[in-house]
């Protein structure tokens, strides 16, 4: 049993609701995230809007992943702006940055990890902005020029997007992602424009699993129960609570995140692992799994 589970025991009932019920949603989420893939996977984690907390969800998935998997796993930013999933997961930019200057094509593990940043969790962390335009995100190109080449040596790959427009931009997200991550705030309004993309993912050829992601930054959870559409985007949902602390000047280690965060951290990671699982099903079985 996982130590975030079995510490779980010892929290009061006020703080979990139903302990017994917590503790196997977290023993469920502690196997999924541990179960071994066949092949590597590559998770994207987007959003329509800015201000929803996406990077700090990716930052925090990332970062169960790389502890408690064996294989290697790699965190990548494309998004602009400082306070990006590297940042959150305390991976030095300076360092990840200079993991571009790699062999284009690396022929050996060290050659895919050379000069990038590690974070205390063991997330292995690179950059793809260019230096020069920090606010800029890294264009679709950038990814599939650096990420392609590197993928094949890692056990998961999660890529930070950022804001993304329908059309080209999420289009390239798609192809780049076995399982994408959409994430919103929890206001109506946000949601319902976060949620009229997902068909449209869905629709295409080969699409990915898609996890929807409800981060309570607007305080309106508990009015989310109450939209007609979320039964109906036939995808999972999972419900993640804002941690102010995650909004400061210096990131924050996820011990020190809130009980709530963690465990809906955990559950999420563990969902997603389970959608990774099911793109590796032969092509029947992977069009029924939809279902």
């Amino acid at each position: 049993m996982s130590r975030i589970a079995s510490a779980l025991r010892s929290l009061p009932l006020a703080v979990l609701g139903s302990a017994s019920a917590r503790l196997h949603d977290l023993t469920q989420a502690d196997a999924r995230i541990r179960m071994p893939l066949t092949l590597n996977r590559r998770i994207g984690v987007v959003q329509v809007a800015g201000g929803v907390g996406a990077s700090v969800v990716a930052a925090s998935i990332a970062s169960i992943f790389a502890h408690r998997r064996t294989g290697l796993v790699l965190g990548v930013n494309a998004s602009a702006g400082s306070h990006n999933m590297l940042w959150h997961a305390g991976v030095g930019s300076g360092d990840a940055v200079a993991g571009q200057a790699a062999p284009a094509t690396p022929s050996e593990t060290r050659h895919a990890t050379a000069g990038l940043g590690v974070a205390p969790s063991g997330l292995i962390g690179l950059e793809l902005r260019d230096p020069s335009q920090p606010t800029t995100p890294a264009a679709s190109r950038t990814w599939f020029d650096l990420i392609n080449p590197r993928s094949r040596f890692f056990d998961l790959v999660i890529t930070d997007w950022g804001v993304r427009g329908w059309q080209i931009d999420l289009s390239q997200v798609a192809v780049a992602s076995h399982v994408i991550c959409v994430v919103t705030r929890s206001e109506r309004h946000a949601i319902e424009e976060a949620a009229a993309i997902v068909p449209a993912l869905l629709g295409r050829a080969d699409a990915p699993r898609i996890v929807f992601v409800i981060v309570d930054v607007g305080g309106g959870a508990r009015l989310t129960p109450r939209l007609g559409i979320l039964p109906h985007l036939g995808v999972p949902i999972v419900h993640v609570p804002y941690d102010a602390a995650a909004g400061g000047a210096t990131p924050v280690a996820s011990e020190d995140l809130s009980t709530a965060a963690r465990i809906a951290h955990a559950i999420l990671a563990g969902t997603i692992l389970a959608e990774a699982q099911l793109t590796l099903l032969p092509g029947p079985a992977r069009i029924e799994a939809r279902r």
